[in-house]
């Protein structure tokens, strides 16, 4: 009987041991993370509509509009002998925005198309007042023939410009010229490089066929109302402008 009972205890602990035994070697099995992640993936995802956040967090970009009162003062303008030459004791408006929105856009065409071609060009007046045109008028011939009101640059349809080499004003080479002249022909614009009284190859104008008798009397060149529907309203903004800056310097010719 003993001996009965005494088996029947070491097996039993015999048996403890080996159940114990395969708990501690669960517990420091090593952790294998892909059959977890397996198990994961092959639950169902759930998908996020990216249209509808998007559509919820979508912070819509803020309209800026126009400075239709003070928006001429942010126009450059430069002083005299910015480009080597004597252009005045007034500022000179070097700014493309000052001038017709149809003209500009040519002028800009024109400014890319120089430099595909490896010349830079400087503006150096777009839009001109009165009181700037009767100073150049009284500096002699050589500078024009017009009087104020006369000049295509009154009514934002004419601009000067220069090739820039080097960072300095190139004005005397004639092949270099006639490079920049060509290229504004090609868009229309008539180039003051054709001209003999006076030579002036850094003048461009563009005036729909209409001649100074038309222009002095408010009339504007007409352009395709589908490539600028608001013509009429860009045209008022700028006769604002233009009369803001016509003020300024005729203050200056009576100081």
């Amino acid at each position: 009987m003993r001996i009965v009972l005494r088996s029947s205890l070491s097996l039993g602990l015999l048996v403890a041991c080996f159940s114990s035994f395969a708990q501690i070697s669960a517990l420091f099995t090593p952790y294998d993370c892909r059959e977890h992640a397996e198990m994961f993936y092959d639950e169902p995802v759930a998908e996020i509509a990216l249209d509808s956040v998007a559509a919820v967090v979508a912070v819509e970009e803020p309209i800026v509009l126009p400075d239709t009162i003070d928006g001429w003062k942010t126009w450059s303008s430069v002083e005299n002998y910015t480009f080597g030459k004597d252009r005045g004791a007034m500022s000179m408006i070097t700014d493309v925005q000052a001038l017709h929105p149809f003209f500009r856009d040519k002028i800009k065409q024109l400014m890319a198309a120089c430099r595909e071609n490896g010349i830079e060009l400087a503006v150096v007046e777009s839009y001109r007042t009165h009181a700037k045109q009767n100073e150049y008028k009284t500096m002699g011939k050589k500078y024009t023939n017009s009087g104020a009101g006369r000049s295509k640059h009154q009514y934002g349809l004419a601009i000067d410009v220069v090739p820039i080499v080097d960072s300095v004003a190139v004005w005397d080479n004639v092949a270099l010229w006639k490079k920049v002249g060509v290229a504004g022909e090609k868009l229309g614009l008539r180039w003051g490089g054709r001209w003999r009284k006076p030579y002036d190859p850094g003048h461009f104008e563009w005036t729909g066929g209409l001649t100074s008798a038309h222009l002095t009397a408010g009339i504007f060149p007409v352009v395709p109302d589908t490539e600028y529907p608001c013509m009429e309203e860009d045209l008022k903004l700028l006769l604002k402008y233009w009369k803001a800056w016509e003020v300024t310097q005729s203050a200056m010719t009576r100081r």
